[in-house]
């Protein structure tokens, strides 16, 4: 038995409403959901894009349009005002510390890097201690006296050297937390970079320049901004245990999902 199915204009003009109001979200919805770049750093700055621009009302929405938009917008303001403070705090330090935004569309930027001046103290002092905990050669020798290598010639000193050592010397002598606010101080006068650079690829060219930021964007930078990427793992994972291999042992199956996801 055959059923034909005929769309009336009535459905066809609620299809188009539906496919107006949602299709920009899923655009959105579907660049978050990559794992191979920064993600979590975008979900403020997306936020305000939404509701100020994508959802905004438009005099060429209708009545169903303009009803589903202002819905999206409740829902997302019921959604992320419900959130951890613990949460909120990453996606506003993850936004300042990615150099396309820089701590934009964050009402506490300040706060913010108040946070983020206290961790990166106290990571620096880590790396610190750990440096000071290694051990030094027996006896005090140089490198150059226990492999045997001649010192360099010396050379005739420049302009350009003698100043780049007065500067160095004077970096040299602040404490850690005078370190990084000089370093806070500095980012946040550059410029944002273009949105389609890769923010990871900055850090790693400017990780000289901003060496106690550098570690706290490393620790934020690496969040996804959804479960996809877990979800993906937890599916391979699901094709290889299965009823026929249910005796696979945990470093096998390891082992087996390391391959399938990087191969």
């Amino acid at each position: 038995m055959t059923v034909n199915v005929s769309i009336t204009w009535q459905d066809e003009d609620v299809l188009q409403s539906l496919n107006k109001a949602l299709k920009p979200v899923s655009e959105f919805t579907d660049i978050l959901s990559g794992k191979n770049y920064v993600t979590a750093s975008s979900l403020l700055p997306v936020l305000h894009l939404i509701k100020e621009d994508t959802l905004a009302p438009s005099d060429e929405d209708g009545q169903l349009t303009a009803n589903l938009k202002a819905g999206i917008i409740s829902i997302l303001d019921e959604k992320y005002g419900a959130l951890p403070e613990a949460s909120r705090q990453l996606m506003r330090k993850a936004t300042f510390l990615d150099p396309r935004y820089r701590g934009d569309h964050d009402p506490h930027v300040e706060e913010t890097k108040k946070m983020i001046e206290e961790l990166a103290v106290i990571l620096g002092r880590r790396a610190q201690s750990a440096q000071s905990a290694q051990p030094t050669r027996e006896g005090g020798e140089t490198e150059e006296e226990t492999t045997g290598v001649e010192p360099q010639v010396k050379r005739k000193k420049t302009l350009a050297s003698l100043l780049k050592r007065k500067a160095g010397t004077a970096t040299a002598n602040l404490t850690i937390p005078e370190k990084v606010v000089t370093e806070l101080a500095d980012y946040a006068q550059d410029s944002p970079i273009n949105t389609e650079q890769d923010p990871l690829v900055w850090w790693k060219d400017n990780e000289s320049r901003f060496p106690f930021l550098a570690k706290v964007a490393k620790k934020y930078l690496c969040v996804c901004a959804t479960s996809c990427a877990s979800e993906r793992v937890f599916s391979t994972m699901g094709n290889i245990v299965t009823p026929t291999r249910s005796h696979l042992k945990p470093e096998k199956v390891n082992m087996l999902s390391f391959l399938a996801k990087n191969m």
